[in-house]
């Protein structure tokens, strides 16, 4: 990387390609050996919560740099959104974890970089519940990758080698404990392009509504997906849909996903999940048949940095297998 990067620049390192066929091969691997055929879940954020309904409204009088791709004045999307714990395993929600709010916008017009095969107009946005990623390019990754899926002989080796401990402590940073998803902000972490070469964001949702449920009395391994349902039976969410611009490309960098960028958010658009049911048979087969990628997305907002290089590649084979083997029952 040269000394002096420019604004919204993606700058490739060595060995990107082959790191990334060892991710996919690591992880499709681990989906054989973990589920049964018919079965296989998500190599990452495998237990859903749930799968709402949203409506995903643009704000007026935007400016004329902002308005660009889906960000365009007054616009109006249906949306789904799917709630997850971000383990690789289905895990009792009293636990610390990540959590994951991945949206996808439908019907937006334009040509997208990756289509999503059952919802071909679909603008997805990935965000988690900490501000940054836990690897900061994608041979790291790959080291990470192999030690979650090698057991507990591959975390082991990954703990005790001290190149890899500032991953782990953002790891243990980021998983926290949680009484309410609707009470969360959550963030894109990687950054995306707004427009033109020279303009990149992130991305955050920040809650506007207050919670009816906040302290939940009985809690058990599911807790958190009943907490959801009991506030979409009392109300309407909304939640803040925020960007924030790369102002200074050395210190709020593009190819490290590490650093978290400090810079104004701004507020862009508006989400309003509805009161519904969403806890039932069909919609719960539906979300865990959907498909997020950031890469399912029009070229105005193009994915940015390694990571998102290496997830173009991945999340296509990884979702491809996925699908595949849990039809073939």
């Amino acid at each position: 990387m040269p000394a002096q990067p420019e604004l919204g620049k993606e700058y490739i390192q060595p060995g990107e390609e082959q790191d990334t066929n060892i991710i996919i091969d690591t992880i499709i691997q681990y989906l054989k050996k973990t589920y049964p055929s018919g079965n296989t879940l998500r190599q990452f954020h495998a237990k859903m919560h749930g799968f709402v309904e949203a409506v995903f409204t643009v704000d007026n009088n935007l400016p004329s740099n902002i308005q660009h791709g889906f960000l365009q004045n007054g616009k109006s999307y249906k949306a789904w959104i799917r709630f997850s714990n971000g383990n690789t395993k289905i895990v009792d929600d009293r636990k610390g974890d990540l959590r994951g709010m991945a949206i996808k916008l439908l019907d937006v017009p334009g040509d997208m970089l990756v289509q999503d095969e059952t919802r071909p107009q679909s603008q997805d946005i990935l965000l988690v519940s900490y501000p940054t990623l836990m690897t900061p390019d994608v041979a790291g990754f790959k080291a990470n990758i192999r030690a979650l899926c090698g057991g507990l002989t591959g975390i082991i080796k990954f703990g005790i080698n001290p190149f890899n401990w500032p991953t782990l402590i953002r790891t243990l940073q980021s998983m926290k404990k949680m009484n309410n998803l609707f009470n969360q902000q959550y963030w894109s972490v990687s950054p995306s392009r707004l427009g033109t070469t020279g303009q990149a964001i992130k991305y955050s949702v920040v809650p506007a509504s207050k919670p009816a449920i906040f302290q939940p009395g009985e809690k058990h391994p599911d807790f958190l997906r009943d907490v959801m349902q009991q506030e979409l039976n009392q109300q309407d969410f909304h939640f803040h849909f925020m960007i924030q611009f790369q102002q200074d490309a050395v210190s709020m960098p593009i190819e490290n996903p590490c650093v978290e960028w400090k810079s104004p958010w701004i507020k862009v658009a508006e989400i309003t999940i509805p009161m519904q049911v969403f806890d039932t048979t069909e919609r719960n087969a539906l979300g865990e048949n959907a498909s997020y990628s950031p890469w399912h997305s029009l070229a105005a907002h193009q994915p940015l940095g390694g990571i998102s290089r290496a997830r173009k590649k991945a999340y296509a084979a990884i979702a491809a297998y996925r699908l595949q083997n849990n039809q073939n029952v």
